[in-house]
């Protein structure tokens, strides 16, 4: 019996999907990513996350090289040119930097922003919808995974704290560092959610994910971000009642009312309860400019504005704004001087690259923000399709919210902000790329193979930082645990063991050696102290601290002469630092100026009208100090 094989069913493979390895990428660097830590790093996001967007990166320019040859968009944009300049100058500023290992790390952040943004406009050109349908995938996945983190945070915390803004900042941290960049990271998903709507098919998860993230922005109480939401909001929906006419109906007759209904409630709100309460408080914006943070703020940006006379057109150089900050003394600066609070980032991106990368810098950087937004608000009020009026609308919010957070917080920092910023600029330039292509742009098809060689040196140069930094990092961690046991030796080892050229110095801008000539002092052995702390001393000659020690190892060398000058430069830093005083009294007391002893030791004073407890105990332990001290001249 024969078998009628032509009436066997065939088996008729799926097709392959051409557009995999494209979605792969893109949950690797923007879900992952975003969530990537390494949890013995000092800090467990920075640094993680470099080396981590780096990995994926290189891993996606080898597997993908051939097809985006054969199908990439190689036409550069005017805007292209202008962010490949902001990064050669990034590159540039290297050359004259306080901090090499600094100004690298820094630099080498604006590379992953080029390359995040050039992968996502490749991204759009070869299928935009699989591209979007991706990403909105990402977008909801995001929202409810850090929702379901800051859940669990603030499940622990509340019930012993309440709703205290300093305790959150301590406990939910989400998985960003501090809540006010949990917050930051808040916004863009609610941007992004706004940017897919069309492409998330169920409506209620887009719904309840957005009363979610709104949800969490209010709890979090960081006004920046309050104040990106509310820019945010009077902007998308205006131009989409502008561009948009269907959409106009809806604004005028439901979402303008119920705002200025909102409105009306939140000015009552903040009337009648707007001080004293924690949240209550945060929400008025009456209170911010009496607030602690606002002073410190206006503290920290007066004193760079006195740096930036002296360096105009092209600063200080990338990274090292945190070690010539305290060059101009911290005066005025009430933790700074107190409490040996550091400051390593001025809280203003604009300002901070002001003063690293000159009016040149500045205007680039601003540049970049300007020619999005003018391209987004042009093709807007040339009513395009409804679609894409809606994107418009949420990418320009999205981008302006952007530029509010970075004026008071510090995005540029962080791995996943530049993912996020790469993604709203990669979108706008797509949805005006009619208007881009009619500018001046350079075809660079012939060359992509040079730029694929030259990204790829670049990628790997920023996975050996990245593997450096990390290793540095942990053992940090390390030496911090070694200090709390009083482990010496250990201290010094993992002191020595941290250092490499990537890495010099933790999360407050000490150099490394420091903690190596601290413990030294503490060994009593003041000829290794002095050479680990001239190191700490050129690393960093700014920090009162680093000067303090160093000074005092060399008294306890015996080089009083010496150790004078570095003691009056710890006190131009800090005039109210009274250990230094103390330390000065010593001095001059071994060199039997008895005078000029007493004249230090009446020089010390405490903080006045202390409000905590810690605040009373320094008082006590200096009043103690400066009693023994007398008690000590007296007897002479």
């Amino acid at each position: 019996m024969k078998t009628n094989r032509s009436s066997a069913p065939k088996v008729v493979a799926a097709p392959a999907d051409p557009f995999l390895s494209y979605r792969i990428l893109l949950w690797l660097a923007v879900f992952v990513n975003s969530l990537f830590l390494i949890p013995n790093c000092l800090d467990r996001y920075l640094a993680p996350r470099f080396l981590f967007l780096s990995v994926a990166l290189l891993g996606g320019l080898w597997w993908l090289r051939r097809d985006l040859l054969k199908r990439g968009d190689w036409r550069l944009y005017g805007f292209d040119l202008l962010l490949i300049l902001w990064y050669g100058l990034n590159l540039a500023s290297i050359a004259w930097a306080f901090s090499w290992s600094e100004a690298v790390f820094f630099s080498q952040k604006v590379l992953l922003l080029l390359l995040s943004y050039g992968f996502f406009r490749q991204c759009l050109h070869i299928d935009e919808a699989a591209t979007r349908k991706t990403l909105a995938q990402i977008t909801q996945a995001l929202t409810f995974s850090v929702s379901a983190i800051l859940l669990v945070q603030l499940a622990y915390a509340t019930p012993q704290y309440g709703l205290d803004n300093d305790a959150l900042y301590d406990y939910v941290s989400g998985v960003f560092g501090n809540k006010g960049l949990a917050a930051d990271f808040l916004f863009f998903l609610l941007i992004s959610n706004l940017l897919f709507y069309r492409e998330i098919s169920n409506k209620r998860s887009f719904w309840f994910g957005t009363a979610l993230l709104l949800l969490f922005i209010l709890i979090l109480q960081t006004r920046t971000v309050y104040l990106a939401v509310a820019v945010g909001a009077l902007v998308y929906f205006p131009l989409r009642a502008i561009a948009e006419p269907g959409f106009r109906p809806v604004f005028l007759k439901k979402i303008l009312p119920a705002e200025v209904i909102l409105l009306g409630l939140l000015v009552a709100f903040v009337s009648l309860k707007g001080r004293g309460d924690s949240l209550s408080e945060r929400l008025n914006p009456l209170t911010y400019l009496n607030s602690a943070s606002a002073n410190e703020r206006r503290f920290v940006w007066y004193i760079t504005d006195q740096l930036n006379k002296e360096n105009v057109w092209l600063g200080v150089g990338n990274g090292s704004w945190k070690f010539w900050f305290p060059s101009k003394g911290i005066k005025g600066g009430y933790r700074l001087e107190e409490k040996n609070i550091v400051f390593t980032r001025a809280h203003n991106d604009y300002l901070e690259i002001r003063s690293e990368l000159g009016l040149i810098g500045v205007v680039m950087f601003i540049g970049l923000f300007v020619l999005a937004l003018g391209a987004a608000l042009a093709v807007l009020f040339r009513r395009p399709p409804p679609e894409t009026a809606a994107r418009l609308a949420a990418l320009t919010a999205g981008v302006l919210g952007y530029c509010v957070i970075q004026y008071f917080d510090f995005p540029r920092e962080r791995i996943e902000m530049q993912v996020m910023l790469a993604l709203l600029l990669a979108f706008t330039i797509r949805e005006t790329r009619a208007l881009w292509a009619g500018g001046p742009g350079i075809g660079v098809q012939k060359q992509a193979n040079w730029l694929f060689l030259l990204a790829g040196a670049g990628l790997l140069f920023n996975i050996a930082i990245g593997f450096y930094r990390v290793k540095g990092e942990i053992h940090n961690v390390r030496l911090m645990q070694a200090m709390v046991s009083g482990n010496i030796r250990q201290i010094i080892a993992e002191s020595r063991a941290a250092r490499n050229p990537f890495y010099e110095y933790n999360d407050t801008a000490l150099p490394l050696q420091w903690f190596e000539g601290v413990a030294e002092i503490q060994q009593k052995r003041p000829a290794q102290a002095i050479e680990a702390l001239r190191e700490a001393y050129r690393l960093n000659p700014w920090s009162f601290q680093v000067l303090n020690n160093y000074a005092s190892a060399l008294a306890m060398n015996k080089q009083y002469r010496d150790a004078l000058p570095v003691y009056e430069q710890v006190l131009s830093i800090n005039p109210r630092y009274d250990e230094g005083k103390l330390n000065m009294a010593y001095t001059w007391l071994q060199l039997g100026d008895t005078l000029k002893a007493r004249d230090w030791g009446s020089r010390i004073d405490t903080i006045p009208n202390p409000q905590s407890e810690e605040d009373r105990a320094k008082n006590k332990f200096i009043l103690k100090q400066q009693a023994e001290l007398f008690r000590y001249l007296n007897a002479r």
